[in-house]
Protein backbone atom coordinates (compact mmCIF):
# COMPACT_ATOMS: atom_id res chain seq x y z
CA UNK A 1 0.00 0.00 0.00
CA UNK A 2 2.80 2.40 0.88
CA UNK A 3 4.36 1.72 -2.52
CA UNK A 4 1.10 2.56 -4.37
CA UNK A 5 0.63 5.82 -2.40
CA UNK A 6 4.22 6.92 -3.00
CA UNK A 7 4.38 5.81 -6.63
CA UNK A 8 1.10 7.32 -7.82
CA UNK A 9 0.69 10.23 -5.40
CA UNK A 10 -2.80 9.24 -4.24
CA UNK A 11 -4.28 9.17 -0.77
CA UNK A 12 -4.30 6.09 1.37
CA UNK A 13 -8.13 6.12 1.36
CA UNK A 14 -8.22 6.13 -2.47
CA UNK A 15 -5.56 3.39 -2.70
CA UNK A 16 -7.46 1.18 -0.24
CA UNK A 17 -10.71 1.63 -2.21
CA UNK A 18 -9.03 0.77 -5.53
CA UNK A 19 -7.19 -2.25 -4.09
CA UNK A 20 -10.32 -3.41 -2.19
CA UNK A 21 -8.65 -3.33 1.21
CA UNK A 22 -10.13 -1.92 4.39
CA UNK A 23 -8.23 1.01 5.83
CA UNK A 24 -8.02 -0.78 9.18
CA UNK A 25 -5.44 -3.08 7.64
CA UNK A 26 -3.12 -0.07 7.42
CA UNK A 27 -3.57 1.17 10.98
CA UNK A 28 -1.26 -1.38 12.59
CA UNK A 29 1.96 -2.29 10.94
CA UNK A 30 3.00 -5.96 11.37
CA UNK A 31 6.09 -6.34 13.49
CA UNK A 32 8.40 -9.28 13.95
CA UNK A 33 8.95 -10.71 17.42
CA UNK A 34 12.33 -9.96 18.95
CA UNK A 35 13.32 -13.62 19.07
CA UNK A 36 12.24 -14.49 15.52
CA UNK A 37 15.80 -15.06 14.35
CA UNK A 38 16.45 -17.45 17.24
CA UNK A 39 13.15 -19.28 16.60
CA UNK A 40 13.99 -19.62 12.91
CA UNK A 41 17.42 -21.02 13.76
CA UNK A 42 15.88 -23.54 16.19
CA UNK A 43 13.29 -24.67 13.66
CA UNK A 44 16.01 -25.08 11.01
CA UNK A 45 18.17 -27.11 13.41
CA UNK A 46 15.22 -29.36 14.30
CA UNK A 47 14.47 -29.89 10.60
CA UNK A 48 18.10 -30.84 9.94
CA UNK A 49 18.10 -33.28 12.86
CA UNK A 50 14.86 -34.84 11.63
CA UNK A 51 16.31 -35.22 8.13
CA UNK A 52 19.46 -36.84 9.48
CA UNK A 53 17.41 -39.20 11.66
CA UNK A 54 15.26 -40.10 8.66
CA UNK A 55 18.38 -40.85 6.61
CA UNK A 56 19.79 -43.01 9.40
CA UNK A 57 16.49 -44.91 9.64
CA UNK A 58 16.49 -45.52 5.88
CA UNK A 59 20.07 -46.77 6.01
CA UNK A 60 19.24 -49.12 8.88
CA UNK A 61 16.18 -50.39 7.01
CA UNK A 62 18.23 -50.97 3.86
CA UNK A 63 20.87 -52.80 5.88
CA UNK A 64 18.19 -54.96 7.52
CA UNK A 65 16.73 -55.94 4.13
CA UNK A 66 20.13 -56.58 2.54
CA UNK A 67 22.24 -59.65 3.34
CA UNK A 68 25.22 -57.24 3.47
CA UNK A 69 24.89 -56.41 7.18
CA UNK A 70 28.14 -54.37 7.19
CA UNK A 71 26.98 -52.08 4.37
CA UNK A 72 28.09 -48.51 5.14
CA UNK A 73 30.27 -49.63 8.06
CA UNK A 74 33.23 -51.39 6.42
CA UNK A 75 36.35 -49.62 5.02
CA UNK A 76 39.75 -50.63 3.69
CA UNK A 77 42.92 -49.55 5.51
CA UNK A 78 43.19 -46.37 3.40
CA UNK A 79 39.76 -45.13 4.41
CA UNK A 80 37.86 -46.12 1.26
CA UNK A 81 34.31 -47.41 1.87
CA UNK A 82 33.75 -51.01 0.76
CA UNK A 83 30.50 -51.74 -1.10
CA UNK A 84 28.66 -55.07 -1.20
CA UNK A 85 28.93 -57.01 -4.45
CA UNK A 86 28.50 -60.59 -5.64
CA UNK A 87 29.36 -63.05 -8.38
CA UNK A 88 27.71 -66.28 -9.55
CA UNK A 89 29.80 -69.38 -10.18
CA UNK A 90 28.38 -72.82 -10.92
CA UNK A 91 24.96 -71.54 -9.91
CA UNK A 92 26.23 -70.46 -6.47
CA UNK A 93 26.15 -66.81 -5.37
CA UNK A 94 29.32 -65.51 -3.66
CA UNK A 95 29.14 -62.21 -1.73
CA UNK A 96 32.01 -59.73 -1.33
CA UNK A 97 32.82 -56.25 -0.08
CA UNK A 98 34.84 -54.28 -2.67
CA UNK A 99 36.75 -51.03 -2.14
CA UNK A 100 35.17 -47.95 -3.76
CA UNK A 101 38.60 -46.99 -5.08
CA UNK A 102 38.76 -50.22 -7.06
CA UNK A 103 35.23 -49.73 -8.42
CA UNK A 104 36.17 -46.20 -9.49
CA UNK A 105 39.39 -47.39 -11.21
CA UNK A 106 41.59 -45.49 -8.74
CA UNK A 107 44.17 -48.22 -8.37
CA UNK A 108 46.68 -45.97 -6.58
CA UNK A 109 44.14 -45.27 -3.80
CA UNK A 110 43.15 -48.88 -3.09
CA UNK A 111 43.99 -50.23 0.37
CA UNK A 112 45.95 -53.39 1.13
CA UNK A 113 42.80 -55.49 0.75
CA UNK A 114 40.63 -54.47 -2.21
CA UNK A 115 38.09 -57.29 -1.92
CA UNK A 116 37.06 -59.48 0.99
CA UNK A 117 34.61 -62.34 1.38
CA UNK A 118 31.41 -60.98 2.96
CA UNK A 119 30.47 -64.12 4.97
CA UNK A 120 34.03 -64.40 6.36
CA UNK A 121 34.28 -60.80 7.57
CA UNK A 122 30.68 -60.74 8.86
CA UNK A 123 31.25 -63.93 10.87
CA UNK A 124 34.44 -62.49 12.37
CA UNK A 125 32.73 -59.22 13.35
CA UNK A 126 29.70 -60.97 14.87
CA UNK A 127 32.03 -63.24 16.85
CA UNK A 128 33.89 -60.18 18.14
CA UNK A 129 30.61 -58.60 19.28
CA UNK A 130 29.55 -61.68 21.22
CA UNK A 131 33.02 -62.08 22.76
CA UNK A 132 33.39 -58.43 23.71
CA UNK A 133 29.92 -56.98 24.28
CA UNK A 134 26.91 -58.23 26.17
CA UNK A 135 25.03 -59.00 22.95
CA UNK A 136 21.82 -60.99 23.08
CA UNK A 137 22.48 -64.28 21.20
CA UNK A 138 18.76 -64.58 20.42
CA UNK A 139 18.84 -61.49 18.18
CA UNK A 140 19.54 -61.59 14.47
CA UNK A 141 23.06 -60.88 13.23
CA UNK A 142 22.11 -57.43 11.93
CA UNK A 143 20.74 -56.16 15.28
CA UNK A 144 23.96 -56.28 17.35
CA UNK A 145 25.91 -54.78 14.43
CA UNK A 146 23.51 -51.81 14.30
CA UNK A 147 23.70 -51.49 18.10
CA UNK A 148 27.42 -51.82 18.77
CA UNK A 149 29.47 -51.30 15.57
CA UNK A 150 30.56 -47.84 14.40
CA UNK A 151 33.20 -48.86 11.84
CA UNK A 152 35.15 -51.89 10.60
CA UNK A 153 38.55 -51.43 8.96
CA UNK A 154 40.06 -54.31 6.98
CA UNK A 155 43.83 -54.81 7.31
CA UNK A 156 45.93 -57.59 5.74
CA UNK A 157 46.14 -59.54 9.03
CA UNK A 158 43.32 -58.19 11.20
CA UNK A 159 40.04 -56.33 11.49
CA UNK A 160 39.85 -53.12 13.53
CA UNK A 161 36.30 -53.11 14.91
CA UNK A 162 35.37 -49.70 16.33
CA UNK A 163 32.53 -49.89 18.86
CA UNK A 164 29.98 -47.16 19.35
CA UNK A 165 30.29 -44.98 22.42
CA UNK A 166 28.35 -46.44 25.32
CA UNK A 167 28.72 -50.04 24.11
CA UNK A 168 29.17 -52.41 27.08
CA UNK A 169 32.60 -54.03 27.05
CA UNK A 170 33.29 -57.09 29.14
CA UNK A 171 36.95 -56.36 29.79
CA UNK A 172 39.07 -53.26 30.14
CA UNK A 173 38.52 -50.06 32.05
CA UNK A 174 38.09 -46.54 30.80
CA UNK A 175 35.44 -44.03 29.95
CA UNK A 176 32.28 -45.94 28.90
CA UNK A 177 31.23 -43.00 26.73
CA UNK A 178 34.43 -43.19 24.66
CA UNK A 179 34.60 -45.23 21.45
CA UNK A 180 36.71 -48.39 21.72
CA UNK A 181 38.47 -50.40 19.05
CA UNK A 182 38.67 -54.19 19.18
CA UNK A 183 41.32 -55.98 17.11
CA UNK A 184 40.20 -59.27 15.54
CA UNK A 185 42.77 -61.59 13.88
CA UNK A 186 41.70 -62.08 10.28
CA UNK A 187 43.35 -63.38 7.12
CA UNK A 188 41.35 -62.42 4.03
CA UNK A 189 41.28 -64.91 1.18
CA UNK A 190 42.95 -63.08 -1.66
CA UNK A 191 41.74 -63.64 -5.25
CA UNK A 192 43.98 -65.53 -7.63
CA UNK A 193 46.43 -63.38 -9.58
CA UNK A 194 46.26 -63.16 -13.34
CA UNK A 195 48.65 -65.38 -15.21
CA UNK A 196 49.05 -68.82 -16.74
CA UNK A 197 47.76 -71.63 -14.59
CA UNK A 198 47.98 -75.29 -15.55
CA UNK A 199 44.83 -77.17 -14.64
CA UNK A 200 45.27 -80.69 -13.25
CA UNK A 201 44.59 -83.50 -15.72
CA UNK A 202 42.06 -85.07 -13.33
CA UNK A 203 39.33 -82.61 -12.34
CA UNK A 204 38.22 -84.86 -9.48
CA UNK A 205 34.56 -85.17 -8.53
CA UNK A 206 31.85 -82.58 -7.83
CA UNK A 207 31.39 -81.07 -4.39
CA UNK A 208 28.11 -81.13 -2.48
CA UNK A 209 27.09 -77.58 -3.49
CA UNK A 210 27.57 -78.30 -7.20
CA UNK A 211 25.74 -81.61 -6.80
CA UNK A 212 22.71 -79.92 -5.25
CA UNK A 213 22.70 -77.18 -7.91
CA UNK A 214 22.79 -79.74 -10.75
CA UNK A 215 20.04 -81.89 -9.24
CA UNK A 216 17.82 -78.85 -8.73
CA UNK A 217 18.28 -77.84 -12.39
CA UNK A 218 17.44 -81.37 -13.58
CA UNK A 219 14.36 -81.49 -11.35
CA UNK A 220 13.13 -78.15 -12.67
CA UNK A 221 13.61 -79.25 -16.29
CA UNK A 222 11.67 -82.49 -15.69
CA UNK A 223 8.88 -80.58 -13.94
CA UNK A 224 8.59 -78.15 -16.86
CA UNK A 225 8.55 -80.95 -19.41
CA UNK A 226 5.82 -82.79 -17.46
CA UNK A 227 3.69 -79.62 -17.51
CA UNK A 228 4.06 -79.30 -21.28
CA UNK A 229 3.35 -83.01 -21.97
CA UNK A 230 0.33 -83.09 -19.64
CA UNK A 231 -1.09 -79.92 -21.19
CA UNK A 232 -0.84 -77.87 -17.97
CA UNK A 233 1.39 -75.44 -19.86
CA UNK A 234 1.07 -74.61 -23.54
CA UNK A 235 4.57 -73.27 -24.14
CA UNK A 236 7.89 -72.29 -22.60
CA UNK A 237 6.60 -68.71 -22.59
CA UNK A 238 3.85 -69.69 -20.16
CA UNK A 239 6.32 -71.54 -17.92
CA UNK A 240 8.72 -68.60 -17.95
CA UNK A 241 5.93 -66.22 -16.97
CA UNK A 242 4.76 -68.44 -14.09
CA UNK A 243 8.31 -68.98 -12.82
CA UNK A 244 9.29 -65.31 -13.37
CA UNK A 245 12.22 -66.38 -15.54
CA UNK A 246 13.45 -65.49 -18.99
CA UNK A 247 11.95 -67.73 -21.68
CA UNK A 248 15.42 -68.23 -23.10
CA UNK A 249 16.61 -69.65 -19.76
CA UNK A 250 13.68 -72.11 -19.66
CA UNK A 251 14.56 -73.32 -23.17
CA UNK A 252 18.22 -73.61 -22.15
CA UNK A 253 17.47 -75.90 -19.16
CA UNK A 254 14.68 -77.95 -20.74
CA UNK A 255 16.99 -80.53 -22.45
CA UNK A 256 18.11 -81.66 -18.98
CA UNK A 257 14.77 -83.47 -18.74
CA UNK A 258 16.20 -86.01 -21.22
CA UNK A 259 19.48 -86.58 -19.37
CA UNK A 260 20.83 -90.13 -19.23
CA UNK A 261 19.84 -91.96 -15.99
CA UNK A 262 23.47 -93.01 -15.61
CA UNK A 263 24.57 -89.37 -15.57
CA UNK A 264 21.85 -88.44 -13.07
CA UNK A 265 22.96 -91.32 -10.85
CA UNK A 266 26.61 -90.21 -11.05
CA UNK A 267 25.63 -86.67 -10.05
CA UNK A 268 23.45 -87.94 -7.19
CA UNK A 269 26.29 -90.12 -5.89
CA UNK A 270 28.81 -87.28 -6.18
CA UNK A 271 30.88 -89.19 -8.75
CA UNK A 272 30.42 -86.81 -11.70
CA UNK A 273 33.47 -84.87 -12.95
CA UNK A 274 34.47 -81.94 -10.75
CA UNK A 275 34.37 -79.45 -13.62
CA UNK A 276 30.73 -80.21 -14.45
CA UNK A 277 28.34 -77.22 -14.26
CA UNK A 278 24.73 -76.55 -15.22
CA UNK A 279 25.93 -74.59 -18.27
CA UNK A 280 28.28 -77.30 -19.56
CA UNK A 281 25.63 -79.95 -18.90
CA UNK A 282 22.81 -78.17 -20.74
CA UNK A 283 24.76 -76.64 -23.60
CA UNK A 284 24.52 -78.68 -26.84
CA UNK A 285 23.39 -81.83 -25.03
CA UNK A 286 23.59 -84.85 -27.41
CA UNK A 287 20.32 -86.61 -28.25
CA UNK A 288 21.46 -90.17 -27.45
CA UNK A 289 22.25 -91.34 -23.93
CA UNK A 290 25.39 -93.13 -25.10
CA UNK A 291 26.79 -89.93 -26.61
CA UNK A 292 25.84 -87.97 -23.46
CA UNK A 293 27.69 -90.46 -21.25
CA UNK A 294 30.75 -90.47 -23.53
CA UNK A 295 30.97 -86.70 -23.51
CA UNK A 296 30.06 -85.97 -19.88
CA UNK A 297 31.26 -89.04 -17.98
CA UNK A 298 34.10 -89.61 -20.45
CA UNK A 299 32.98 -93.22 -20.57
Amino acid sequence: MEHVVAEHGVSERFACRVLCQHRSTQRKKPTKPDDEAALTANITALAIQAKLAEGASKRMAARAESPAILMGLIFDDRGNPMSPSHSNKKGVRYRYYISHALLQNRGEAVGSIARVSAPDVETAVIGAIHNTCAADPAKTDAEPIETYIARVTVHPDRLAVQLRSGSPVDEGDGDPSAEKTVTVPFSPTKPLQKGVARAPSDPGTIDSETRDTLLQAIARARSWMDRIVSGKADSTDEIAASEQLAERYVRFLLPLAFLSPRIVSAIDNGMAPGDLTVATLARALPHTWAEQERRILRA
